[in-house]
């Protein structure tokens, strides 16, 4: 029996990212495919561990304080969701 060889990929990088989404982007405008949600917010078309140096509570888990991932370790994840006002 042989083996599948792994195979091998080519090393992703910020900058060919960068070249091969402005061949998409409108005009070649990379701010072009940014997107602003009904409150306001803008939002990229990609994002990377770069954009959350500095922020706070980055390393927290649902369940424990602050809680900004919930209060809930399983965030509810057995019940059916629900919509309450």
């Amino acid at each position: 029996m042989s083996t599948i060889p792994e195979p091998t990929f080519k090393p992703s990088t910020l900058d060919a990212w960068t070249k091969a989404a402005a061949k998409s982007a409108p005009g070649g405008d990379l701010g072009a495919l940014n997107w602003i949600t009904p409150d306001g917010i803008a939002v990229k078309p990609l994002y990377t561990a770069a954009d959350l140096q500095g922020l706070k509570y980055t390393d927290t888990l649902p369940g424990f304080e602050p809680y900004l991932r919930g209060p809930q370790a399983t965030m509810y994840a057995v019940r059916p969701w629900t919509i309450r006002q």
